[in-house]
């Protein structure tokens, strides 16, 4: 069956939400809500809104301290621990201009939940939510979603990120397409998120946040986690690793997997991602 898809511009992309097994004027209103919400959160999280926290944030001297609102806050809370785990593939702040006197390991920034402020540490903060703000609004547009009493839908931003919720009634999941050319296949996804990074439309955008230089990886990768958070940002991460770390990654996370472009007629897969492909 066809359900509604509404689609809606926001964060320099469309956002797109297919609900199933309610009524077409019922999905709609919730998802005008969502929208509501989306549009909220851009205003907050965007680094370009000069009046969001994360634009303000970037304006702060060395030392200095702003209050910033839930959203930011939990926002930059999930990206510093993301920036922890994967050892600085995945750094928000990773263009931020460190101190002279810094230490090449000590903060660019600190949080203090409590207060909810951020302090910054950096001759010049820079902050960019890019590579995790997407995911985290498909996961609080979903928040949505469940107060509208809505649990099957597939959600996706700019048709790089995807949030799968229950399926249609009798479905085994949202039908998500994964690879590319000859490598393109669809997997069954449900309750879980997918995301793709790669280089073919903006070029070599993605940076090392180790070395500051544009990432060596020349095929796609894909990161597949239980929120549409973890899965934006741990898809640059995997882009920025070798398959040799991502491998590693994905053994010690059980929830986590990755698809990686190794050929244009080949992927490997590793960690969760191996109970929906197969090599050919």
């Amino acid at each position: 069956m066809n359900w509604p898809t509404f689609r809606h511009e926001a964060m320099a992309t469309f956002f797109e939400i297919t609900i199933a097994d309610q009524a077409e004027d019922y999905a709609r209103q919730a998802a005008v809500a969502a929208w509501r919400e989306l549009d909220r959160l851009e205003g907050e999280l965007s680094r370009y809104v000069e009046s969001s926290d994360i634009a303000r944030a970037n304006r702060l001297a060395r030392g200095a301290t702003i209050a910033i609102g839930d959203d930011a806050l939990e926002c930059l809370l999930l990206a510093a621990e993301l920036a922890l785990v994967t050892h600085r593939a995945f750094d928000a702040g990773y263009a931020s201009e460190r101190a002279a006197d810094a230490s090449a390991d000590s903060p660019l920034f600190t949080l203090d939940p409590g207060a909810h402020t951020l302090t910054s540490h950096a001759a010049r903060l820079h902050l960019d939510l890019g590579a995790i703000g997407k995911g985290y609004a498909l996961d609080r547009l979903a928040r949505v979603l469940g107060d509208w009493g809505i649990s099957s839908a597939g959600l996706n931003s700019g048709g790089s990120t995807v949030l799968a919720l229950a399926p249609p009634a009798g479905e085994l999941g949202w039908s998500v397409g994964l690879g590319e050319g000859a490598t393109h296949r669809t997997v069954p996804l449900a309750h879980a998120a997918l995301s793709g990074s790669g280089i073919a439309v903006k070029g070599a955008h993605l940076i090392d946040p180790r070395t500051g230089n544009p990432a060596i990886r020349a095929g796609r990768a894909w990161a597949l986690a239980p929120t549409a958070t973890l899965a934006d940002a741990l898809s640059t991460a995997f882009f920025v690793w070798d398959d040799e770390g991502v491998a590693a990654f994905c053994a010690v996370e059980p929830e986590v997997g990755a698809a990686l472009a190794t050929s244009h007629s080949l992927l490997s897969f590793h960690g969760k991602l191996r109970e929906f492909c197969t090599q050919d």
